[in-house]
């Protein structure tokens, strides 16, 4: 590895020294994101720390899912049990085990959070048709709910081009992988679309981790007056995919391909439909409406474990909101004040085979209702004061033909409170309070093969505290974020092995620094860099002062890109993951998981309108897992060696 470090720094002189004298162009900066206040804002006044991926990101990363785009940002982790996209976990705050319980995922604004611990499909979310990823860092269940205690992911699609274009990419890679894509934009007169089609397939690293997904999308939109835009929205992905299981220590050793399990698998539908009515008042604000139906369905075959299941759940979303810009007291102001309401009918049927899928029948449906409000206000020119509170109402009926059949209902309030400075352009330094909330999955009150019920059991609640900055400088070449944050939460669910249902664990404590560096050290140079430090453990009973398993206290990445005006880019980049107990090791007395150093690559070369690229992951091909121990028993799920990746893509 000190090779590779020498290699690295020699790169950097030879690359920066020749062009130092050149003139630099400033970085692109998203100067306006929507995650902190649900429509377009200045960055610099929001008190939180947002990060901004772009399709441009997306593309040179090689990713092929919405989790593989956010691998590289310091603080946030990313798992992948299967290594072949399905079953992503994405870890912000240092949750470990229940990471995709407490994160906020948002698509254009409509939350898709399942109700169940499956967690989300982000096989449904096509990333060739994404236009950004937006990252809120830290909990906000005001403008998001409950699940939002981590952070919030809000990926944002393309909208349409002025014109008729057209693109389409044909790739493949390792392991069997072929990707094709198609697209079509228009914008005419008052219409405009954007449609799309996307295939994958891929045999995976291991054995019996194959997948392939197949996602048609596309939005309509109507601008019937320069007030009044109307839109329909539509995707449809189906997935098939196998589940390779974990393996023991001496199995990796023996072959670290081989599946654990040898013939299950599962697949997946999944529809989406969104109408959004959009108004704007003028200096009476803007209201815009969204209504959704979201239909999943879901089938997993499971011989190792003796059991088949069938999932199906409808979704039906109203999403009203209002804001005003206006001045208050000869200030300026911004008002937001929206509802937020899912009715989702679930379904599950088990058995101990497909010819018996129904010996158990679960028949649930959970309604949440949250009125939020929120006010940012400029208290100074540059002194920004933004507050808010939501009240969310959660009910939920569980019914099954085992008995135990239930009615729970909860209420829960959220608040925050922040403060941005802005102390030059672009710029600010910020501190917020906030308290947040999440309400149990359904299968978290009711296990699936025995239909008992923990009526006991609470919702968590989590009161965080956090300070940042964020830097634009050095004539806009030099962008650089930082924060640092503590929060505690009470009445965290987890799993109990021992009494076989959900718990609440004693008090836990997240706290921590993310730290992510963007230079434009020459017209051909750019250098990144990213580091997350988490310190996530209990603070009371059995366990006090044990760290929380699967959260490593260190991940970074570090690495640059060079764009000639010839038209040839690359890009280099090592990321680092540090060790972590295994899941389960609440306290702490078993080996850790070794931590890894990973390379990834990126080349392409644009001519005129059509560009050749190929990327490389984990390029020296690192060994290291993820996995779950206790006592006498292990299950680990090692992750891809090498994957290569090469392509073409065409616009016209």
């Amino acid at each position: 590895m000190k090779q590779f470090f020498l290699w690295f720094l020699g790169v950097l002189f030879l690359t920066t020294t020749p062009a130092m004298a050149a003139e630099t162009d400033p970085l692109i900066v998203d100067d306006m994101v929507v995650t902190g206040s649900r429509l377009e804002q200045k960055t610099e006044k929001i008190p939180a720390q947002i990060t901004v991926i772009t399709a441009e990101d997306i593309q040179e990363s090689g990713a092929q899912s919405v989790p593989d785009a956010l691998r590289n940002l310091g603080g946030v982790i990313v798992t992948d049990l299967n290594g072949n996209g399905f079953n992503q976990k994405v870890d912000m705050g240092g949750f470990g085990e229940t990471s995709d319980r407490h994160v906020a995922i948002v698509v254009n604004g409509r939350k898709i959070n399942t109700i169940d611990i499956s967690g989300v499909n982000f096989l449904s979310i096509p990333i060739e048709n994404v236009e950004k990823i937006e990252v809120l860092h830290g909990g906000n269940s005001v403008l998001y709910g409950g699940d939002a205690m981590g952070g919030v992911i809000n990926i944002i699609t393309k909208d349409a081009q002025d014109g008729i274009h057209g693109s389409a990419e044909v790739g493949f890679g390792s392991y069997d992988t072929v990707k094709g894509t198609a697209g079509l934009t228009f914008g005419l007169d008052r219409f405009d679309g954007n449609l799309g089609i996307v295939q994958y397939d891929t045999d995976g690293y291991r054995d019996r981790s194959k997948a392939d997904r197949t996602s048609i999308y596309g939005k309509l939109t109507f601008h019937a007056t320069d007030t009044l835009a109307v839109s329909l929205e539509a995707n449809t992905t189906s997935a098939d995919y196998q589940y390779p299981g974990g393996l023991t220590a001496a199995q990796i050793a023996q072959d670290r391909k081989q599946a654990g399990n040898l013939a299950d698998e599962g697949e997946s539908q999944d529809d989406y439909y969104v109408l959004a009515i959009e108004t704007d008042w003028g200096a009476y604000g803007t209201l815009d409406l969204n209504l959704s139906y979201r239909d999943n369905s879901r089938d997993d075959d499971m011989p190792s474990w003796f059991s088949y299941y069938h999932y199906d759940y409808d979704t039906i979303g109203v999403n009203p909101q209002y804001v005003l810009n206006s001045s208050l007291a000869e200030k300026e102001n911004r008002l937001t004040i929206g509802m937020e309401f899912y009715d989702t009918d679930y379904t599950a049927r088990s058995g101990p085979s497909k010819a018996l899928v129904n010996t158990n029948n679960y028949d649930h449906d959970q309604k949440t209702m949250g009125f939020y409000v929120q006010d940012e206000i400029n208290l100074m020119p540059d002194l920004v004061l933004n507050l808010g509170a939501r009240y969310e109402q959660f009910d939920t009926t569980l019914d099954s033909n085992l008995g135990n059949d239930s009615d729970l209902d909860e209420t829960e309030w959220a608040w925050n409170l922040g403060m941005a400075y802005i102390f030059m352009p672009g710029s600010k330094l910020y501190a917020r309070a906030y308290q947040a909330f999440r309400f149990p999955r359904v299968d978290e009150f009711m296990v699936l093969w025995s239909g008992a019920v923990n009526t006991g059991l609470k919702h968590e609640t989590a009161r965080g505290y956090e300070m940042g900055t964020r830097f634009i400088g050095m004539d806009d070449r030099l962008a650089a974020n930082a924060r640092v944050f503590t929060f505690d939460v009470d009445d965290e669910i987890a799993w109990n092995g021992i009494l076989w249902q959900n718990e609440n664990l004693d008090e836990t404590r997240h706290q921590g620094a993310e730290l992510n560096l963007k230079f434009q050290a020459t017209h051909l140079l750019n250098l990144f860099g990213n580091l997350g430090y988490t310190d996530a453990q209990f603070t009371a009973g059995t366990n006090d002062g044990k760290q929380i398993p699967l959260v490593p206290e260190f991940k970074a990445s570090a690495g640059f890109e060079l764009k000639f005006d010839c038209g040839f880019s690359y890009r280099f980049q090592y990321n680092y993951l540090g060790s972590r107990y295994a899941g389960n090791d609440n306290s702490n007395t078993l080996d850790k998981l070794d931590s890894a150093g990973t390379v990834d690559m990126y080349a392409g070369y644009t001519y005129k309108t059509v560009e050749l690229f190929a990327t490389a992951t984990n390029m020296l091909n690192e060994e290291y897992y993820d996995g779950y121990t206790a006592p006498g028993w292990e299950s680990f799920y090692p992750m891809p060696e090498a994957v290569y990746f090469a392509g073409i893509r065409i616009r016209f």
